[in-house]
């Protein structure tokens, strides 16, 4: 009997103890939070930054660096890749702006500094007016150098990841400034990719969509059940084939059987494992 009521008293403890804690948050101890401002108009921002486990055993060695948008959304999934397919890597997530006033949703600033200007709506007032060439000067003069500065992270090894928004402003990071990352994940892009595409060919008539100087390598994937986004996507596939970029390699890949939330987990597994092999080489 008193055998029994012991294993009864020890099986309500976990709830006991769940039950106490209930509003505690769990921290991962093993990423650094650090607020980092826009130098050109002070809006306010975080890093999620995480070293590689065995980072503190060399003063010397210099790592890879994964910088990708939407940090609260991927922190997770790519922390825990990367600790099986790159381990090497020192990943640093990028928050939305954090002092937003008046914003309806804490994500709200991905709509305005993941967007090119020229997709601006000037009719539609309620449309977040595109500021990517003011974020990705952010990312390139703030993010990059703070990180450059401080860690022992390699310049010539930077890669880019991002999903849907996320994706159409990697999708214009590589357009307007390719040598910004040397290798690009591109996840299920908006469909905007395609009046973007647009306006570039028209705008810039007789010149080539992208100039590539340096090698660069791209890993675009959208999900087999996005049909429109598809289409989008493959007009932009070959319209880089079509120009022949002798420092480009391109990875286009369709996730089976995935819509645009279910495509977010194999794309983002996928394309570290691409990743990590073509650092290999």
């Amino acid at each position: 009997m008193k055998k029994r009521l012991l294993v009864a008293f020890l099986l309500l403890l976990p709830m006991a103890a769940l039950e106490a804690n209930e509003h505690k948050a769990l921290e991962l101890s093993t990423i650094q939070v650090i607020p980092i401002q826009d130098s050109s108009n002070n809006r306010e921002y975080e890093l999620f930054i995480k070293l590689p486990e065995k980072y503190e055993e060399s003063d010397t060695k210099k790592h890879p660096v994964i910088y990708y948008t939407d940090a609260l959304w991927a922190v997770e999934i790519l922390s825990a890749t990367t600790e099986y397919a790159l381990e090497d890597a020192i990943l640093v997530g990028i928050s939305w702006q954090k002092d937003m006033t008046g914003a309806e949703k804490e994500w709200s600033s991905r709509y305005r500094d993941f967007k090119p200007e020229v997709l601006s709506n000037k009719k539609d007032k309620k449309s977040h007016k595109g500021e990517a060439h003011q974020y990705l000067a952010f990312i390139r003069n703030d993010v990059i150098k703070y990180i450059e500065s401080n860690y022992r992270a390699k310049p010539d090894n930077r890669t880019y990841f991002g999903y849907s928004f996320g994706g159409l402003f990697g999708v214009y990071a590589l357009i307007s400034q390719p040598d910004t990352f040397q290798n690009y994940i591109i996840g299920s892009p908006s469909r905007l990719i395609g009046t973007y595409m647009d306006f570039r060919l028209e705008s810039e008539l007789n010149k080539p969509l992208i100039d590539i100087p340096k090698r660069t390598n791209v890993f675009i994937a959208y999900g087999e059940l996005e049909k429109e986004l598809g289409a989008t996507v493959e007009r932009f596939v070959r319209e880089l084939k079509d120009q022949k970029l002798a420092n480009l390699t391109l990875e286009p890949v369709v996730i089976e059987s995935a819509n645009h939330t279910t495509a977010f987990p194999k794309t983002s597994v996928r394309s570290i494992y691409w990743l990590a092999e073509k650092l290999k080489n």
